[in-house]
């Protein structure tokens, strides 16, 4: 059973998964159309501030938002949890959204690791894959400089629609190679670039704040949602 803290913005819970507890903070947006699940980075937990402006984009454009800690994070470890792990985490956080959301759409996402781990569960387990779209903010394709070993194979197996959104300065996606793997899905796929912007979505010089980018480009997100769901 889920045990719960309330603030006058969000509500804190736990909720299980496998042997564990994970962490997680809910938000509802007025008018809801759908709710947002939304796995962090391999860098930060669930409460950084690109992800704060990232939920107030969504709510403020009809998208309830839930967000949730990995294991490494919840236990305070530095390195991520293998991909087993990461996935199986995926999935109780949409058994338990899909509990709270009285029936609305569910929508994966996730920066980086997190959207990776996403299209990987969904990959695994079309069928039984419960959200109507996915939303990767900035899919890790490759590491830093190892363009010749692409993370894309199993995209080709995601059912549901996708929209990547990417620097085009992101060290972690080449724009050339993240264009192909957007071309080649066909149109279950779509990609918004942010011109400059980096794996964080940081363009040099502008100096803006992380939660001010996480914002708008949770209103991106919205706008997809809004199409795939209304």
């Amino acid at each position: 059973m889920a045990k719960e803290t309330a603030t006058s913005r969000e509500v804190e819970f736990r909720f299980p998964a496998g042997r564990r507890e994970l962490s997680a903070l809910w938000r509802d947006a007025p008018q809801a159309r759908a709710v947002c699940v939304v796995g962090h980075g391999a860098g930060n937990d669930m409460r950084n501030r690109f992800l704060d402006g990232v939920v107030q984009g969504l709510i403020g454009h009809r998208v309830s938002a839930m967000r949730f800690n990995f294991p490494f994070t919840e236990e305070g470890r530095r390195g991520p949890d293998r991909a087993p792990v990461l996935i199986e985490a995926w999935r109780s956080a949409l058994a338990e959204a899909e509990r709270r959301a009285g029936g609305l759409a569910l929508v994966a996402s996730g920066k980086s690791l997190g959207g990776r781990m996403a299209t990987m569960l969904a990959a695994e387990d079309p069928e039984g894959f419960s959200c109507a779209a996915i939303v990767l903010f900035g899919y890790p394709l490759h590491a830093p400089g190892r363009t010749d070993q692409p993370r894309d194979a199993h995209l080709s197996s995601v059912r549901v629609p996708m929209l990547f959104i990417q620097g085009t300065a992101d060290a972690l996606a080449d724009l050339a190679l993240i264009r192909g793997v957007v071309r080649r899905l066909g149109p279950r796929a779509k990609l918004h670039l942010v011109e400059g912007g980096d794996h964080s979505f940081r363009v040099r010089g502008a100096r803006r704040p992380d939660e001010e980018i996480g914002q708008e480009l949770g209103q991106v997100a919205s706008d997809f949602i809004a199409g795939v769901v209304s």
